[in-house]
């Protein structure tokens, strides 16, 4: 579930960003699901993945909050940022899942 909100939610941010008309509120809807979807089962998960690594279960657990909040601000600011913005945006996002496999051993399931 939480690999799949992961992937929900990479394919809505890339959607926002590289549409040419902004994100709609549909987006934005989906996106705001994903993140529930993820913390919920993030938190789950967060037991499994202390055993594997503390230090890197913390610090991926501040990256993604920090992606949720970094994600609410370009929706909230989209037609102002620029091309930088929209890169780190996706970085960020794809790094964050790095991490996640990285912590589950390199097994999505």
């Amino acid at each position: 579930m939480h690999l799949f909100s992961w992937i929900v939610l990479l394919i809505v941010v890339l959607s926002a960003v590289f549409s040419r008309n902004g994100a709609g509120e549909l987006l934005k809807m989906i996106a705001r699901i994903c993140y529930v979807v993820a913390i919920i089962s993030g938190i789950m998960l967060l037991k499994y993945a202390w055993e594997t690594s503390p230090v890197l279960a913390i610090v991926k657990v501040v990256l993604a909050i920090g992606l949720i909040g970094f994600c609410e601000i370009y929706f909230s600011r989209e037609r102002d940022v620029g091309n930088i913005i929209k890169v780190l945006l996706v970085a960020a996002t794809i790094v964050v899942g790095i991490i996640g496999f990285i912590l589950a051993g390199g097994r999505p399931f």
